[in-house]
């Protein structure tokens, strides 16, 4: 059979993974600290710390916003496996046929994962749900950040968040889903690596050149101009 090099992943979708992943990893790493100031002594030799821990959070959450608004931008003009329909497969019933044939190859009913370029159907699902709940952080983020002066633009934005909780459990729910972004991050690496060894497909590399690869055969869209 004959093995295909097709460009899925243009630049501004890896552009907008990388910045993304990065901004995430940042604002955990601070906000962990946040939540736990563990180097924080009355005697420190930095006194300020915990001020730098804020600045880079707030500066990290600035970031992935701008990646957010690119990649919700991108999933109108980009290629088909960039499109926002991508993230919804089950509400068609076609999107639904595909989540079983992958449940199916996950749970070992099924030799081969069915056929596709982009994502899988469980992993878009996966997706959607993620930039749903990184939405929520930056609103929420903001909110919070907003708090500190209530005159100021970031609060009349996001000041409404307060009308529906109180500020306990917005940093409850915002500190909360950290935990489910990094389940999700362990899930996602281990997802990609065992696609990439079963499949011989490129996933774990495609982030970097964009490309996936397979035989001719076996893809049910190989449109060259990935629209």
């Amino acid at each position: 059979m004959r093995r295909l090099a097709i460009k899925v992943w243009e630049f501004p979708v890896r552009l907008f993974h990388w910045t993304n992943f990065l901004a995430i990893v940042v604002l955990s790493l601070t906000g962990a600290y946040i939540h736990w100031p563990f180097l924080s002594t009355p005697n420190s030799a930095f006194p300020f710390l915990m001020g730098w821990a804020r600045a880079i959070h707030f500066v990290a959450g600035w970031v992935l916003m701008v990646g957010l608004v690119g990649r919700l931008y991108w999933a109108f003009v980009g290629n088909r496996y960039a499109r926002l329909s991508t993230f919804f497969p089950y509400l068609t019933r076609k999107g639904w046929k595909q989540i079983w044939g992958v449940l199916r190859y996950y749970l070992f009913l099924a030799r081969r994962m069915p056929s596709h370029l982009g994502h899988n159907a469980i992993a878009s699902t996966a997706y959607g749900f993620l930039f749903l709940l990184l939405g929520f952080q930056v609103v929420t983020g903001f909110a919070l950040l907003g708090q500190a002066d209530l005159a100021s633009t970031t609060y009349r934005v996001t000041g409404w968040v307060f009308d529906i909780a109180t500020n306990q459990w917005v940093r409850l729910g915002h500190y909360f889903a950290m935990w489910v972004i990094f389940a999700f991050f362990i899930t996602h690496i281990y997802a990609m690596w065992m696609s990439d060894l079963a499949e011989r497909d490129g996933t774990a590399g495609s982030m970097f050149s964009g490309y996936k690869y397979g035989e001719f055969e076996s893809f049910a869209d190989t449109d060259p101009r990935g629209r």
